[in-house]
């Protein structure tokens, strides 16, 4: 099962019912037929912006892990990030996070289920581009598991009341230490560059991409921490925004139509990802060497992680909640688009940039929406993602007229 793919729009286009492509038509917006105006980038741009371009490899920066004096000893956990149910701990060189709840309520059980659910979704509909943490085990407050754990347990004491509920996820590893620094150079005041590169949370860098925000700027208070790339700072840099707003749409989608979910307060960033190596040679084109030759990585480095390519990654999904497949639903979904973060392109904006990501955002999510709904065999449900698209523009109608 093959899920709708941004570059096969156009030859799927006509294959959508007349009904949608009107449809489409209605709710996309026309885009100024004058040349786009691109300036050049100085070498810093240059370097950031192909370093965060999706798909785009480049060498990897290992983390310099301290061992204990004590070989038998684990390594100390730290504290990565927070979320707004729990706290992100994580130990060097292990390839898994642990998050352990704030509170004692309810919130990390439906993380837990709500991630599952979503990531079963994502592999049926083989969406790849989007990339979602590997959801591992949940431990209950109390149970035996911190105590046969005890280095987990003590990282977990400095920054918890303990007992609590843990999530065990893969780890979404951080952006590079270049890329860090171009992000530092690029946007961070100049008075507070030194401090920032020294501040040894900024290690811990993931890309909040904002689609739905033009004011980026130049920030005092800086921290690489869930940083935020605003929509015209994309622009500045020229990267290719559209084949973000495809990405998160397809992914939404996924989330509304057949993980039945609202996808409130889900996040999306950029971070990294490890390409393995992959077999160069087939064994017919072997077979006709005449001779051994070297048929390894040109780097000569065997580590699985000898490259890393910056990634879209959905995260944090404790306050997701089910949804109905009728109008009900639809409004749960607009409503929880609306509290979210400025992930989503909105509608009725002026510049150039912000209609093209919503174009593509809906063409992309109602395409999806369509064909996820056709497995369902129910022409009923088949308006609803359209009325979603309609929420939203009703609702920035609304904002709009307001202020």
């Amino acid at each position: 099962m093959v899920l709708w793919h941004p570059k096969r729009l156009n030859t799927q286009y006509n294959s959508l019912p007349a009904s949608l492509r009107s449809f489409l038509n209605e709710v996309t917006e026309e885009i100024p037929r004058a040349p786009l105006e691109t300036r050049v980038l100085n070498s810093i741009e240059l370097e950031l912006s192909r370093r965060l371009s999706l798909r785009n490899q480049h060498f990897a920066t290992f983390f310099k892990i301290k061992r204990p004096e004590n070989k038998d000893a684990d390594l100390p956990y730290r504290k990565i990030g927070a979320g707004s149910c729990g706290t992100i701990l994580a130990q060097e060189g292990q390839p898994f996070v642990v998050k352990v709840a704030k509170t004692d309520g309810n919130a990390l059980w439906n993380d837990y289920m709500m991630h599952a659910s979503i990531a079963d979704q994502f592999r049926i509909w083989s969406v790849i581009e989007d990339k979602i943490p590997a959801c591992y085990y949940f431990v209950p407050k109390g149970n035996p598991y911190f105590d046969d754990n005890p280095t987990l347990l003590q990282g977990a004491e400095q920054v918890c009341n303990m007992p609590k509920d843990a999530l065990v996820t893969e780890r979404i590893y951080p952006l590079p230490l270049r890329t860090r620094n171009l992000l530092i150079e690029n946007f961070c005041a100049e008075q507070a560059k030194s401090a920032a590169r020294r501040d040894p949370e900024n290690r811990d860098c993931l890309v909040r991409v904002y689609l739905g925000s033009m004011w980026g700027g130049t920030e005092r208070s800086f921290s690489l921490r869930n940083f935020r790339l605003h929509l015209n700072q994309m622009a500045d840099l020229q990267l290719d925004a559209k084949v973000i707003a495809g990405r998160i749409a397809t992914a939404l989608a996924v989330m509304h139509w057949a993980a039945k979910t609202d996808a409130r307060n889900v996040e999306f960033v950029l971070a990294s990802s490890s390409e393995k190596i992959s077999e160069n040679f087939l064994g017919r084109e072997i077979q006709s060497f005449e001779h051994p030759v070297y048929t390894g990585p040109p780097s000569n480095v065997h580590n699985d992680f000898f490259t890393r390519t910056a990634d879209l990654w959905v995260l944090d999904f404790n306050q997701v909640q089910p949804i109905t497949m009728d109008e009900a639903g639809v409004a749960t979904a607009v409503e929880a688009y609306k509290f979210n973060d400025p992930y989503f392109p909105r509608p009725l904006r002026e510049s150039r940039i912000e209609k093209v990501v919503w174009n593509e955002f809906v063409e992309q999510y109602l395409g999806a929406a369509h064909i996820i709904i056709r497995e369902e065999e129910n022409i009923r449900l088949l308006p609803l993602p359209g009325k979603f698209i309609s929420g939203l523009i009703a609702l920035e109608r609304h904002k709009q007229q307001r202020d």
